[in-house]
């Protein structure tokens, strides 16, 4: 008798938990990679989220700055348009009660006289050898004040015309004509004229019996008055 059974035609089917795990198999190789491991997943959704969190800040920054810098414009445009409105708004008195005022001097005419032994003489050093002369003069106004003014200092250059030398003790080289020489007690807003004195410094050689107006002809250059707030006291 042939004791050996005939093979069966077909395969034995593999226990249901192995076909399981490799049904699981096949179909874990279909997931994509960063989905077969939930702590990838978790990571990358958390950069996700930190990177939204880091744009809107940016976002919120710049939108802060912009408007920072823009406020910080509009508010000096308004204090340059305030202070513009406050300046155009003061009354001509006021406005230049704000710095000096300066009037030119124009068509001097002068005369001279010896100056008294007791006069005090400015500069007396400077003019040692020389003949002091009491100047009086009298200039028209080149524009009006808008207020009377006080204690008004006289500048510019005064020169002998013959020889073109300055007669100021204050300014015997002609450097600057910042030198004040002469005061002028008061300008009244009604003046046209003013008139005021200075010493002139002369060589004592200088025969002034020669002149009608008691000294050498005399150039006078930049001449004007300066009014500050308080007024000058002193040559």
């Amino acid at each position: 008798a042939n004791t050996n059974r005939p093979r069966s035609s077909h395969r034995t089917s593999l226990p249901s938990t192995q076909n399981f795990v490799l049904q699981l198999g096949i179909k874990f190789k279909t997931v994509p990679l960063i989905m077969r491991f939930p702590f990838f997943v978790s990571l990358f959704c958390s950069i996700q989220a930190v990177a939204s969190a880091f744009q809107f800040l940016q976002t919120q920054q710049i939108q802060t700055t912009v408007l920072s810098a823009t406020r910080r414009d509009w508010l000096s445009g308004v204090g340059t348009v305030a202070g513009a409105i406050a300046v155009a708004s003061l009354k001509p008195q006021e406005a230049q009660a704000i710095g000096p005022i300066r009037i030119d001097l124009l068509n001097p005419e002068y005369s001279a006289v010896p100056c008294p032994k007791d006069k005090p003489i400015p500069g007396e050093k400077a003019m040692k050898g020389m003949r002091p002369m009491c100047v009086s003069v009298e200039v028209s106004l080149d524009s009006i004040p808008e207020k009377d003014l006080e204690k008004v200092g006289v500048y510019g250059f005064v020169t002998d015309k013959g020889t073109g030398e300055s007669v100021l003790a204050n300014n015997p080289d002609l450097s600057t004509d910042a030198g004040q020489f002469a005061i002028v007690p008061e300008i009244k807003k009604t003046d046209k004229k003013i008139e005021f004195e200075f010493i002139a410094a002369v060589p004592r050689e200088m025969d002034i019996s020669l002149y009608p107006s008691g000294i050498a002809p005399l150039q006078f250059d930049s001449l004007r008055v300066v009014s500050f707030p308080g007024g000058v006291s002193h040559l």
